[in-house]
């Protein structure tokens, strides 16, 4: 699993910012006779629903369970991924809802949140007060200049140009389902499978590569968390969140006008 890719495309958010300027039962029937019984006869014991049997996916070869996690973050409507790890830059957390039309991400490194939003290709990027001093800090700029920002930028909404270009096109795979899915689900090495335990509430089983281990649910596939040096990121939320919509035109800002 390629929990580096995680790290190292959220790590560079702070960079990013200084270059803005952030068992079945049998039928009863065959123990009835032959003969129906007369109509006066006592109503006959209902036929028993048999109880559906729930599949243990971790019989499966790990391969073949990992193919069928990535499969069910692929087809699902939506799912949440949430964590946090440290790097030479500080902790750095995240919490991203994706969605087949869009997704959105909450980004906080070293304490500087930064907000943003992917509807296909147009992007819209949030700082806060606090990455703006950030940023105004480490492109030092004066104090009145800095105020200016602050008034100007802090909650507001830049809608990016240029994603490409901007210095936070990182931010933009991880906040699309299909190049996160195509990010993370990467093997690093041979899959093995580990024994069984309860992750999170959920019965699953882990699929290692060497380099980390992707925590699967045993009964439905579905990914559950993914661990690396004990370091986290846990899935939930599966076809329950609704696709993020475009900010208001009140608080949005236009990138073309600040070189995004």
């Amino acid at each position: 699993m390629s929990f580096p890719w995680i790290r190292s495309t959220a790590a560079g958010l702070l960079i990013a910012t200084a270059a803005v300027g952030c068992g079945s039962g049998d039928s009863a029937a065959g123990n009835q006779p032959s003969t129906p019984p007369p109509a006066s006869a006592s109503t006959p014991t209902p036929t028993p629903t048999p109880t559906p049997t729930t599949p243990d996916l971790s019989t499966l070869a790990a391969p073949a369970l990992f193919a069928k996690a990535k499969g069910v973050a692929q087809t699902s409507s939506s799912f949440r991924v949430r964590g946090s790890f440290v790097d030479a830059e500080g902790k750095t957390s995240i919490d991203v809802h994706l969605t087949k039309t869009g997704g959105q991400g909450l980004f906080t490194t070293a304490g500087v949140p930064t907000r943003i939003i992917v509807l296909g290709k147009t992007v819209y990027l949030q700082m806060t007060e606090k990455a703006v001093r950030q940023m105004a800090k480490e492109d030092k700029v004066s104090a009145a200049e800095t105020e200016v920002m602050v008034k100007l930028m802090s909650d507001k909404w830049i809608k990016l140009s240029q994603p490409k270009d901007s210095g936070f096109q990182a931010l933009v795979e991880l906040a699309t389902r299909d190049t996160f899915i195509a990010g993370v689900f990467v093997p690093s090495g041979k899959l093995t499978k580990t024994a069984a335990k309860t992750v999170d509430g959920v019965p699953a089983i882990g699929l290692n590569d060497g380099e980390g281990t992707l925590w699967v649910d045993r009964r439905t596939a579905q990914p559950v968390q993914m661990e690396s040096g004990g370091e986290a990121l846990r899935f939930s939320d599966f076809n329950r969140l609704t696709a993020p919509k475009a900010p208001p035109a009140a608080d949005t800002l236009d990138g073309k006008a600040m070189g995004l």
